[in-house]
């Protein structure tokens, strides 16, 4: 299966509740021709719903002036359909999280992007009615406007939803000859930029980092070269000499400065390195002019470094004001 764990949110809900309370406070006025005064104000209703079912109620009215009427003007809205957004796409291993517990969080993937496409229809008697309502809602959609809502209340995290308006239509509706107006439609389409998420995991909370950091042994110039000389009694290298690949030291392709030597096991480790020494070739010291040839490089991986970070105060709690103190260890440290 996809999950073994139950989870609902009811974003699907929130997202039409969200959309439907954009619209739930518009007014229309209705004034007189000659004086200009205010004569009758009206709330305009919205509902769910889908618009065939409206337009079959006010086409089987044959005045929409009985007591069982459809009061216009009205609207309606509705979800028509649901696209995936790749442009929206994250990074599938971010996540959202929020302590639980001392020790445990709530912790949860981001939420996959989703394009939710909403139609609201608005019915009104003539055309005044009409733009009337249209004209309260153009001038907020640019052609978006952001809503922002508690998208998880577990995780306690805040989303921005933009709302866009991708299109605007309308319709007059005629009833016998084209003098008499019956009603008028509108159509405005919406693309609501929604998100949907997936369980909530509870994993422990991360009181040390530890993070260590090796060089890489394929690598053989820069940071620190270890090197295997062939065997010989060719001098002594001392530490912080300078060492160099080449005839002398100003046409040297390569150099560095000697950080240990064993002449015993005919380890040398050198710092700084600048170049690419190669097997075969010989390095020579300039102040001991101790001179050997490179047989290998050491291959083991080298611990250049541990930084290690803790709490500051260590007892800090969740949601409680802290720092970090942070230890560095370098090699040869390490």
């Amino acid at each position: 299966m996809l999950h073994n764990s139950y989870f609902y949110y009811q974003l699907t809900r929130k997202y039409v509740i969200l959309f439907g309370s954009l619209f739930n406070d518009i007014t229309v006025i209705r004034k007189d021709k000659d004086t200009g005064s205010e004569l009758k104000r009206m709330n305009v209703p919205i509902i769910y719903g889908p618009k065939d079912k409206y337009i079959t109620r006010i086409n089987s009215d044959p005045d929409l002036q009985r007591e069982t009427q459809i009061t216009l003007p009205r609207m309606s809205f509705e979800i028509r359909s649901m696209a995936y957004d790749a442009t929206r796409k994250q990074n599938s291993l971010l996540r959202h999280a929020k302590a639980d517990s001392a020790s445990k969080s709530n912790s949860m993937y981001m939420g996959v992007p989703y394009d939710l496409t909403f139609e609201l229809n608005i019915y009104a008697k003539n055309i005044d009615d009409g733009t009337h309502i249209v004209e309260q809602i153009l001038p907020y959609f640019n052609p978006d406007y952001t809503v922002t809502i508690n998208a998880i209340p577990e995780l306690g995290f805040l989303k921005d939803v933009p709302v866009i308006l991708t299109s605007v239509s309308n319709n007059v509706e005629y009833e016998g000859n084209f003098d008499s107006v019956r009603y008028i439609h509108w159509t405005l389409a919406f693309t609501v930029k929604a998100n949907y998420y997936g369980p909530i995991s509870k994993p422990k909370i991360i009181k040390r980092s530890i993070t260590n950091i090796f060089n890489d042994p394929s690598i053989v110039r820069g940071n620190i070269i270890r090197i295997n000389t062939e065997n010989g009694n060719n001098g002594t290298f001392m530490i912080q000499d300078t060492i160099y690949q080449g005839s002398n030291p100003s046409t040297a392709n390569a150099y560095g400065i000697v950080m240990s030597w064993n002449p015993t096991i005919n380890k040398l480790e050198i710092g700084a390195a600048q170049g690419t020494f190669n097997v075969g070739n010989k390095i020579k010291a300039t102040s001991t002019n101790a001179s050997y040839t490179i047989e290998s490089f050491d291959a083991t991986p080298l611990k250049l470094a541990v930084i290690d970070i803790t709490p500051k105060p260590n007892t800090a709690q969740p949601g409680e004001d802290f720092g970090y103190t942070t230890v560095i260890t370098e090699w040869p440290n390490t």
